[in-house]
């Protein structure tokens, strides 16, 4: 079973690889000589697969993906499991690639991912992982970086299990019953334009004790031993190693070796490539954590990272030392929320820089709370857990720097963490600026708080500081150039001896709707309509502007029928309108009805009263400005005299200017 550890096949992500053909793209098709599925004609009948010579970065793009991998006590099975998360933008792509993957059977490649199809990914998926190697495997003696025979992994399709969440979204809007011939009575489709997030995960077979396998180390872990992994094309990836428990099993060493396309030891290299973690659990197995990032546009750059593990002793392991120029002092505070998802203290890379020591060190803390731990997530982020929610506002704790040996720093320091402030929101009368409400908790004595409106990537303007004390204060947060809806307060707190505080506030408030507004011009012989020379039909012009911002949409009555077709430029619009429809219902007066409608829905209405171009009674009607839809209307309409023309082009040649800056 022992074979070269081949760097140009799968990671261990493979371990996901059925629901890897999402992403097959038409380059990898035309690479190889044959489909690896083999389709039947009918929905859910059995297909044949042969996904020897695919690779999971070719097949599969991914937003996050972890693989959790736990060498079992034998030191020669293993139980993976896999979780890739697929988001927005990047799920049309899956669902289209997967759809096109299945040209030509019934259902396939007719832009509508189905749960046939689905469900035959399902089935498919350990014959397909089965076939697949990976690149990642171990070796027993001294450190090594490649160029020897290698005890690669290779997965036990009895014990791969494949599912997926919302790949077929359930109770879509726009989903519905499948329209091919041959599909499952119960099959629903959904287009594969839509941007539902998804998951694909792996786990193990229920009644199987494992889905990975390799030769076993002669000496079960005991001796010397080094882990490799090919990281080539990992865009973003955690992969979590955990042995069973051996007495003074350590990780000393590691290192990234690659190609360096260009010989420049910044670019295209794999230097960027952090320094696994390691940790023990509870009961005492050692578990690795290794973060990848990778520019998956470089496909000529290969990147292998090798890991050296003991059980000897270390000769000389001096303590972790504190950093003076990066290290939180004695009695820092830190601001956690009381929200799990932001109650991170500090990401990887910052807290790696408070302590320095020859080998990995973590950041451990022991709380004077019940309820408090301090944790590192999958990437290596510090975050606090409330175990008991509610049970206290702030905690000290004792925290210090701790090596893989469990050497403490010399001296350890006491740090306060708790929250800082509650807070709600109102949106004030003008619809345009929200009433913040912050009320200190007494964390520390007073902060200044900079708030500012958030929708998205839109900034709304700067509102100012406040400062906050004792007692709850009031800030106004302007809402201009957001546009109506949703939106979050973010912004920073600020206090002598405390961490700044980042702060996402999503309050439950939204902007409010303004409606459209729309008017008609006068021409030059101060009617509201100019006629063609056959009496025919008429055409009017105008203004239409939103107050928010948003895209206005024109449309228009007249005699029960309606029309669209305005040309417009900015806020300015022109519409040319027959009176067919009139004339053949005998009508020799009309209202026009003209309609503005923004982006939210609302809309605002206004009626002109058109005659016969013989006729002088060309007014706008009393009820002219009568808001539909809960838009404001605009008033009425009188006759203008020549210098409220002159005046009102004037107002339209300001607004179009306005409009160009």
């Amino acid at each position: 079973m022992t074979r070269p550890l081949n760097m140009r096949y799968l990671t261990p992500l493979v371990l996901v690889s059925l629901m890897l053909m999402l992403a097959l793209t038409p380059i990898v098709k035309d690479s190889l000589e044959e489909s690896p599925i083999m389709l039947p004609t009918e929905g859910r009948q059995e297909l044949d697969v042969d996904c020897s010579g695919y690779t999971f970065e070719h097949l599969f793009e991914y937003d996050f993906a972890l693989f959790e991998l736990a060498i079992l006590d034998d030191w020669a099975t293993g139980d993976m499991y896999a979780n890739a998360w697929v988001n927005g933008s990047n799920s049309p792509i899956v669902r289209d690639n997967l759809d096109g993957l299945f040209e030509g059977a019934p259902g396939g490649d007719n832009e509508w991912i189905s749960t046939d199809e689905r469900d035959a990914v399902r089935a498919i998926g350990p014959k397909c992982i089965a076939d697949m190697e990976t690149r990642l495997g171990l070796r027993e003696g001294l450190p090594h970086s490649g160029n020897v025979d290698w005890n690669d992994f290779e997965f036990v399709e009895d014990g791969i299990a494949l599912d997926e969440v919302n790949l077929v979204p359930e109770d879509h809007a726009e989903s519905r019953t499948c329209t091919n011939l041959g599909a499952a009575q119960d099959c629903k489709e959904v287009p594969t334009y839509v941007t539902d997030d998804m998951e694909i995960n792996l786990g193990l077979t229920d009644g199987e004790s494992n889905n990975v396998r390799f030769d076993q180390l002669p000496n079960q872990g005991v001796s010397n031993f080094t882990l490799g992994l090919n990281i080539t094309n990992m865009s973003n990836a955690a992969l979590v190693v955990t042995f069973p428990v051996l007495q003074s099993l350590s990780l000393y060493d590691s290192r990234v070796i690659d190609n360096d396309l260009d010989g420049d030891e910044t670019t295209n290299d794999c230097a960027h490539i952090g320094k696994p973690s390691s940790n023990y659990l509870p009961n005492g197995a050692l578990q690795v954590t290794q973060l990848v990032e990778f520019d998956r546009t470089l496909w000529e750059l290969e990147c292998y990272l090798f890991m050296d593990f003991t059980t000897e002793d270390p000769p000389n392991n001096d303590p972790p030392e504190w950093s003076d120029e990066f290290a939180p002092l004695n009695g820092t505070k830190f601001v956690i929320d009381g929200q799990e998802r932001l109650n991170a203290i500090a990401e990887k890379n910052e807290w790696e820089s408070w302590a320095n020591d020859k080998s990995a060190f973590k950041i451990e803390c022991n709380f004077s709370e019940e309820g408090w731990q301090m944790v590192t997530t999958v990437k290596g982020d510090l975050r606090i857990e409330l175990g008991q929610a509610g049970i206290s506002t702030s905690s000290s704790a004792e925290c210090g720097a701790v090596d893989n040996n469990g050497v403490w720093v010399n001296e350890t320091r006491t740090w306060e963490f708790g929250t800082l402030f509650t807070s709600s929101a109102n949106v004030a009368e003008d619809g345009n600026q929200v009433i913040l409400t912050i009320t200190p908790t007494g964390f520390v004595d007073s902060f200044i708080i900079t708030p500012r409106s958030m929708q998205g990537s839109t900034m709304g303007p700067e509102s100012g500081s406040g400062t906050v004390e004792a007692l709850p204060v009031e800030l106004l947060v302007s809402l201009v150039d957001l546009r109506p809806g949703a939106f979050t307060i973010e912004g920073d707190a600020r206090a002598s001896n405390m961490r700044t505080y980042n702060f996402i506030l999503d309050l439950g408030v939204e902007k409010p709707n303004s409606p459209p507004t729309i008017s008609v011009a006068v021409n030059l012989n101060g009617d509201y309509v100019t006629w063609d020379d056959n009496g025919l039909k008429f055409s009017m012009y105008g203004l239409a502007s939103d107050p928010d911002g948003e895209g206005v949409e024109l449309s228009l009555n007249i005699c029960g029928a309606n029309a669209a077709n305005f040309d417009q430029t900015k806020i300015n619009w022109e519409v040319e309108v027959s009176i067919a429809i009139c004339m053949a219902n005998e009508l020799t007066t009309y209202d026009v009805t003209l309609t503005a409608t923004d982006d939210s829905g609302a809309s605002t209405s206004i009626v002109i009263e058109v005659s016969e171009p013989n006729s002088l009674e060309n007014n706008v009607d009393n009820n002219a400005g009568n808001t539909i839809d809960g838009g404001e209307g605009n008033g009425s309409l009188p006759s203008l005299s020549m210098m409220s023309v002159i005046a009102m082009i004037g107002c339209a040649f300001i607004l179009s200017r306005r409009e160009d800056e």
